[in-house]
């Protein structure tokens, strides 16, 4: 029975040494940080959720051309009201810079994501109908949370392709 206990406290204390090793070692990156928000955002709008998708947005959100964060949960209340089977999937996620630096307080990433649902017996894949949904998005640290400020649909899954579009 000892050996038990000793085994198990060795267990728990390898276990905590190596997360501090981890956390003090080997940081999570900013870009990390935002990966994870962008993949917190997907589970909140596949699970049907509109004011948890909204408190991943900013006072001053705005959903390209004119949409702003009250427009937009508003939106996502009236469409989740009549989807089922909602599935999101992150295709791909391209930071505009590759590693961030911590103090960073602005950036833009392109995301590609697949969603696909039932709206009145018919099957939708992506809002644009192209397959996969490609965006822009602009976020911001706020408070150490990286937020989504705006949102811009780019007309190709080509990110190559969407980048060139950041500046037109």
């Amino acid at each position: 029975m000892k050996d038990k206990k000793v085994w198990l406290a060795s267990g728990v204390l390898l276990i905590v040494a190596a997360v501090l090793v981890k956390v003090l070692f080997f940081p999570v990156s900013e870009n990390e940080r935002i990966n994870n928000m962008l993949y917190e955002v997907a589970s909140a709008f596949q699970a049907k959720k509109s004011s948890a998708v909204g408190e991943y947005l900013t006072d001053d959100f705005l959903a390209f051309p004119k949409r702003d964060k009250e427009t937009v949960i508003t939106y996502l209340k009236r469409f989740f009201f009549q989807v089922r089977d909602l599935k999101v999937e992150i295709e791909l996620i391209k930071h505009e810079i590759d590693k961030l630096p911590v103090d960073a307080k602005k950036t833009r990433v392109i995301v590609i994501v697949k969603v696909t649902g039932t709206i009145n017996k018919r099957q939708f894949q992506a809002f644009g109908g192209q397959g996969a949904d490609t965006v822009v998005l602009e976020v911001k640290k706020i408070e150490g949370k990286w937020l989504i400020s705006l949102v811009k649909y780019l007309d190709t899954s080509d990110p190559a392709r969407a980048f060139e579009q950041l500046f037109k």
